[in-house]
């Protein structure tokens, strides 16, 4: 009697368990390797946001653009070794407006002391050394611009973040994008963006190959880079996307790849198209109104993550330097399910 009791416990046990969803989307592989730890960086962020808080004459701002010459150059684009009379004279006019200053001392209150970012940098520049042989740690120059420049710039030697454009949905004044845009510029999402901005120095592409497969890849490929130099990272902080449109995203992959293969548009090389399924919008009418734009990057990421678990010995290295995108995508062997008809 025992027997059967203990039997008929297990089949009620097994028929109220409920089927583990299966998800389309290529399981992240999180590679953390030892070797790195022990390799030695700066991560050297200059505030320059508390420095122009606290001007109070034209000789403080003399002062911040001389002792900082790499980003006076790439700030104001300026071709004197030294900043002139007029730089001088407007910068100091612009950081004293009181609005500004306002805004500045929100953008302080804000990001406070910045040691966690600078502990999250310095672990994301140490795996790219590692996995780099030509990376060369550059110089972050932190400031406040009243949303008037671009949120970041970059040079071989220097990367200046406007920290402004990272304060989130809380924030006095907003730049002025889309509201579907808006979501990627908060404060996790900033160290994401620049590593992607990274990217793009060794990003090699061939530019003959101008199909929406290729940018697919290209695009795939740094995200790839992020996801290896963050390793921690979210895939939602990554691509940009919310949790709840990753989630549709991998409950409608069959219509969304079959929409792909169907329409043969992998090979096309008008730039209408590859924009349609690659550039910003708030979604890819094309496919669905409930499709989020960049779907393109998305899968070109899948692709990319398929392709390096199913080939182990390629490094990040070989990966950022490959260059044929057709390659990637037939060795890749991605293929996930269509919507049956």
């Amino acid at each position: 009697m025992k027997f059967w009791i203990a039997i008929l416990l297990t089949a009620i046990l097994f028929s109220c368990k409920e089927d583990k969803p299966v998800s389309n989307i290529i399981q992240k592989q999180v590679i953390k390797p030892e070797e790195a730890d022990e390799v030695v960086v700066s991560a050297d962020i200059v505030r320059l946001d508390k420095d122009l808080l606290a001007i109070t004459s034209e000789e403080d701002m003399a002062r911040i653009l001389t002792l900082n010459p790499v980003f006076f150059k790439q700030y104001l684009r300026g071709i004197a070794k030294t900043p002139k009379p007029d730089d001088i004279k407007r910068m100091f006019a612009y950081y004293n407006n009181p609005g500004l200053k306002n805004f500045g001392k929100e953008v302080e209150a804000s990001w406070g002391d910045m040691k966690q970012f600078k502990s999250d940098l310095a672990s994301t520049f140490r795996l790219m050394e590692y996995y780099i042989k030509d990376f060369k740690e550059p110089k972050i120059y932190t400031i406040y611009s009243g949303l008037m420049e671009p949120d970041m710039s970059f040079s071989d030697s220097a990367i200046v973040v406007c920290l402004d454009w990272y304060l989130g949905p809380k924030a006095s004044f907003k730049p002025n994008l889309y509201e579907y845009m808006l979501g990627r510029y908060d404060k996790p999402y900033l160290l994401p963006m620049i590593a992607l901005g990274i990217s793009t120095k060794f990003n090699k592409n061939n530019t003959a190959d101008e199909t929406l497969l290729a940018e697919m890849i290209y695009y795939g490929k740094a995200h790839y880079f992020v996801e290896r130099v963050m390793p921690d990272l979210e895939d939602s902080l990554n691509i940009g996307y919310s949790t709840k449109e990753l989630k549709a995203i991998d409950a409608n992959l069959p219509v969304i790849w079959g929409h792909f293969i169907d329409r043969k548009i992998l090979f096309e090389t008008s730039r209408k198209i590859v924009e349609q399924y690659t550039g910003e919008g708030p979604f890819v009418n094309e496919i669905s109104n409930d499709c989020p734009g960049r779907i393109g990057r998305w899968l070109g990421w899948q692709i990319v993550r398929k392709y390096m678990n199913e080939h182990p010995e390629v490094t990040l290295q070989q990966l950022m330097d490959e260059k044929d995108a057709g390659k990637i995508f037939k060795e890749s062997g991605y293929k996930p399910p269509l919507k049956k008809k």
